[in-house]
């Protein structure tokens, strides 16, 4: 899917947030209202083993979510998911209990599901959507998502993750799904517990035909999305190995495939181009390109754009 080419409004989104009903520092009501008052269109708040609602209003689109958490194989070490468009969390999940505790002070609470698959399948079975929540910072190995069932995609970018310990990008995650053959669609997060500091630093973008709890989960279910920590991806095209892409100003706009390859279009006298830069800011810098690349049977190919700050947006594989 080329959610670029589809009809629809693009709608910027916040899909992992905490509020004080786990471990936020903000009430539910005044979560929604900052993120409402920085120009963002949905928000789902997903405390840990909480399911908190908000209402929606005039132009902020509340999503039911929950972080919820799963066994993993070595003994007491757990995995994290971000469920979207769930009605309710299990009292007894099946998991080991001895990952089962609660904290009273920072209103953290967590359950386990035996494993990430029985997760997924918990949140589909309700109409939801599962995401693999932040793999590198989890210290997760590949093997984690590449055997479940159920699960759309991953956290590719954890803007917290990121600020505290240098552990927010999760690509190389990704490209191990998308290498080995796996549908895998990805999202960025402010993962927000601290709105003086972890808010506005990530988002996802969802192509929906409406504003709707259903239009979004489907966007997230189906890769209707691309994902940023600051740059804005306007246009996408793919015409076999020839892409072209519009966007806000950057030094950079990649093709990014399996192992050993790739191309680029970099701005500047000593830029690596394979292909042109057909339009240019005041600066200099990439606001359209055409990107040639020399492979024409790549197993998948994804746009990264990166700005002059080095922050990047993601599309999904085209």
């Amino acid at each position: 899917m080329n959610p670029f080419l589809e009809e629809g409004e693009w709608l910027r989104c916040a899909f992992h947030t905490h509020s004080l009903e786990s471990d936020g520092d903000l009430p539910p009501e005044a979560l929604a209202a900052h993120y409402e008052r920085v120009g963002f269109d949905v928000l789902s708040i997903t405390d840990h083993w909480r399911l908190t609602k908000v209402a929606s209003t005039r132009s902020l689109l509340t999503v039911p979510g929950a972080e919820l958490t799963f066994d993993l194989p070595e003994p007491g070490r757990v995995g994290e998911v971000l469920a979207f468009g769930i009605q309710e969390i299990p009292a007894d999940p099946g998991g080991n209990r001895d990952n089962w505790y609660a904290d009273p002070v920072e209103h953290w609470e967590q359950r386990t599901f035996p494993d990430l698959s029985t997760a997924a399948r918990f949140v589909g079975e309700q109409g939801g959507v599962t995401y693999l929540a932040h793999p590198y910072w989890s210290g997760l190995g590949t093997e984690v998502a590449m055997g479940a069932e159920h699960v759309a995609g991953l956290e590719v970018w954890n803007a917290t993750g990121e600020l505290e310990t240098g552990r927010g990008d999760s690509s190389p995650w990704w490209d191990s799904l998308l290498e080995a053959g796996r549908e895998a669609f990805g999202i960025a997060t402010d993962d927000s517990h601290y709105p003086l500091f972890d808010i506005g630093h990530a988002w996802t973008w969802v192509r929906v035909p409406e504003r709707s709890e259903e239009s979004v989960v489907q966007a997230l279910r189906t890769g209707a999305t691309y994902f940023s920590a600051g740059p804005t991806v306007h246009e996408v095209h793919r015409d076999g190995p020839v892409v072209e892409v519009s966007c806000s100003p950057c030094r950079a706009v990649f093709l990014q495939m399996e192992a050993e390859k790739g191309c680029s279009v970099i701005a500047g006298d000593r830029g690596r181009r394979f292909g042109r830069i057909l339009e240019t800011d005041d600066d200099g810098l990439v606001t359209r390109a055409r990107i040639e690349s020399p492979w024409t049977d790549p197993q998948y190919v994804r746009v990264r754009a990166v700005d002059a700050r080095g922050r990047s947006a993601w599309t999904n594989a085209l």
